[in-house]
């Protein structure tokens, strides 16, 4: 199945699909990382460029195994009208992960507070990096469980009569 799924993700709809969900998923944790870091001219001027460069490679990093994922899933929905185990979940778990760790001290400590939880997370050096790269981890296995499942979900075929 996952060989079909390829080969309808190089349409021009998909494409464009995959192109626009890169761009939404760069942006937001672009704007995740100027949250944390005002800008990337300030966390250059903090941590230096090595530091910053590897933040913006795992952003491309983590906005393209995502949209990828998010794009299989779709295509897998319009194939089998079926969505693969675990879809939604992992691409939601990254994004809050995202926003509770590289987001910014205050308005995570006005959520966590909200929920009833009262803890701050730590400044971590090099900006938040260990969060950055525990987010990768998690888009990573997310991208390889949704790999999996469409590989090993059945087409519905209605039986001729």
């Amino acid at each position: 199945m996952l060989t079909v799924i390829k080969q309808e993700a190089k349409s021009k709809k998909y494409v464009l699909y995959m192109i626009g969900l890169f761009i939404v998923f760069l942006g937001l944790y672009v704007f995740l990382d100027f949250e944390g870091n005002k800008n990337y001219t300030l966390m250059i001027q903090e941590f230096g460029i090595t530091i910053v460069s590897i933040h913006i490679l795992i952003n491309i990093l983590i906005a393209l195994l995502t949209s990828r994922m998010v794009l299989f899933s779709i295509i897998n929905y319009n194939v089998n009208k079926s969505e693969p185990v675990g879809s939604n979940a992992i691409p939601f778990i990254t994004w809050l992960f995202g926003l509770l760790t590289f987001g910014c001290t205050g308005c995570v400590i006005a959520f966590l507070s909200a929920v009833g939880i009262a803890f701050s997370p730590i400044i971590l050096p090099a900006g938040n990096m260990l969060w950055k790269v525990i987010a990768l981890l998690f888009v990573i296995v997310g991208y390889f469980w949704i790999m999996y499942s469409i590989e090993h979900s059945k087409c519905k075929m209605k039986k001729a009569k």
